[in-house]
C-alpha cells in the first residue's frame, strides 16, 4: 500500500512531502491510520543531525519523521489480540515489552524493548516495512507519525478511549507526559513549592500545568517568547521571565534569596551553560530536572562540584517525565476529560502539508505546540 509522508533526505535538509511503500503488518504489527501529529523537538534532532553520529548517517537518513501522534487501527497482523480494527491509540515512543524489569516495576518508558532505537526495522523481527523511491526508510521511533499511515508494532501503541479528540491525545503521547511528568514526578513537586519551569513550549506548558496541580505556591515560566509567557500565566504560572537571568530577582524574593525548590529545564536544547544557570537557581536540598536533549557528545559542563555536595543539590534526567506508557494516558486524558488539564489551549493545527511553516512557526515562538492534522481523520 502507499501513503503521504514527510521525508528527510539528508542531514540538515528540510522535510518533504512524499509518497511511501508500506508493507502491511505482521506478527505483533498493525496499520495505523495517523489522524494527528505533534511536532516535538526530538525530531529535529534528527534532522538536523544534532543527535546522529555522522557514522549513522546511512541509517537514519532517508528519515521519515515523527513519534507523537494519535489515530485509528485500520489493520492487524497475524495473531494480535491486544488492538482491534477501529481501535483509537496514541504512539509510544518507548515501546513496553511488559516483563523487562522496568517494566516490571512501573518504570516502561525505559524498557529494553527500545535498545534497537538507532536501526532500521520493526521491533517485532527487524524487518523494513516502509520505502521510498525503492530506498529503505528509518522510521523515527518505529512510529513515523508524520505519514498518512504506518505499519507499527503493537508494543509501540496505547489504545484509549474512542469518544477523546484525537488531536488532543496526539500530545500524551509525548511532549505532555514528559513536561507534566517531569514536574509531577521527576521533580516531585510537592504542596507549597517554589518551581521555575525553564521553556514554556508544549513540554514546559505541561509542566508549569503539572506543578499547579501539585499544589506548587509559586510557578515562575521563563521563555524569550511573549506568545509562551502569555498562555503560561493563562495555565498556572504566577509570574514569568524573558530569561533566567531576568528571573533571579523574582526567584529570591520569593525564596528569601535560598534558591527554588525545582527547577525543570525543558528548552529545545540544553546545553553546558544552561544546565550551571538551572542548577545556580536551585535551593539547598532542591532539585534540577534535566528534559531537553543536549547536542551529541555535548560534554563541557561548567559546573562548581563543591556548590553539589555543601549544598545538596539533586540533577535528574527525565524520560518521559518518569512515567509508564502504559498508563499515563489514560491518567492524563482523565485529567484533560475532568477540565483539570488544558490541552487544548496549547495546540494550533496545521493541514499535514504545512510540516514546513509549523515547524518554522515553533522554532520562532508563533505556537505552543504545533499539530499536524489529516483534516479527513481528525
Amino acid at each position: 500500500m502507499k501513503g503521504l509522508a514527510a521525508i528527510a533526505w539528508r542531514r540538515g535538509e528540510p522535510w518533504s512531502i512524499e509518497e511511501i511503500e508500506i508493507d502491511p503488518p505482521g506478527p505483533g504489527e498493525v496499520l495505523v491510520e495517523w489522524s494527528a501529529a505533534g511536532l516535538c523537538h526530538s525530531d529535529e534532532h534528527f534532522r538536523d543531525g544534532g543527535r546522529v553520529p555522522v557514522d549513522f548517517d546511512d541509517i537514519v537518513f532517508p528519515l521519515l519523521g515523527g513519534h507523537e501522534g494519535a489515530g485509528v487501527v485500520a489493520q492487524v497482523g497475524p495473531g494480535v489480540t491486544e488492538l482491534e480494527v477501529g481501535d483509537h491509540v496514541v504512539a509510544s515512543f518507548s515501546p513496553t515489552c511488559g516483563k523487562c524489569r522496568y517494566c516490571a516495576s512501573g518504570r516502561g518508558g525505559l524498557c529494553n524493548a527500545n535498545k534497537d532505537f538507532m536501526k532500521r526495522g520493526q521491533l517485532v523481527d527487524g524487518t523494513v516495512k516502509h520505502r521510498v523511491d525503492g530506498q529503505d526508510l528509518y522510521v523515527m521511533a518505529k512510529l513515523g507519525t508524520f505519514a498518512e499511515r504506518t505499519t507499527v508494532a503493537v508494543a509501540s501503541l496505547v489504545r484509549i478511549e474512542q469518544d477523546l479528540p484525537l488531536t488532543a491525545a496526539s500530545l500524551v503521547s509525548c511532549g505532555v507526559s514528559t513536561g507534566w511528568g517531569s514536574a509531577v514526578v521527576r521533580g516531585d513537586t510537592r504542596p507549597g513549592d517554589i518551581v521555575v519551569v525553564v521553556g514554556l513550549g508544549g513540554l514546559g506548558i505541561s509542566a508549569v500545568q503539572g506543578a499547579r496541580l501539585a499544589g506548587a505556591a509559586e510557578i515562575i515560566g521563563i521563555d524569550p517568547f511573549e506568545l509562551r509567557r502569555t498562555a503560561a500565566e493563562k495555565l498556572g504560572a504566577t509570574r514569568t521571565a524573558a530569561s533566567i537571568d531576568e528571573a533571579r530577582e523574582i526567584i529570591a524574593q520569593f525564596t528569601n534569596g535560598q534558591g527554588a525548590d525545582r527547577v525543570i529545564l525543558l528548552p529545545s536544547t540544553v546545553t553546558g551553560a544552561i544546565l550551571n544557570e538551572g542548577i545556580s537557581i536551585t535551593g539547598k536540598g532542591a532539585v534540577c530536572v534535566v528534559v531537553g536533549m543536549g547536542e551529541l557528545g555535548e560534554a563541557d559542563i561548567p559546573i562548581d562540584v563543591g556548590m553539589l555536595a555543601l549544598y545538596q543539590k539533586d540533577i535528574r534526567g527525565s524520560l518521559f517525565g518518569g512515567l509508564d506508557p502504559r498508563d499515563a494516558p489514560e491518567r492524563l486524558l482523565g485529567l484533560y476529560r475532568r477540565g483539570l488539564l488544558d490541552l487544548d489551549a496549547m495546540i494550533t493545527t496545521y493541514d499535514f502539508a504545512e510540516i514546513g511553516t509549523a515547524l518554522a512557526d515553533s522554532m520562532e515562538g508563533r505556537n505552543v505546540r504545533a499539530v499536524l492534522v489529516q483534516p479527513e481523520k481528525a
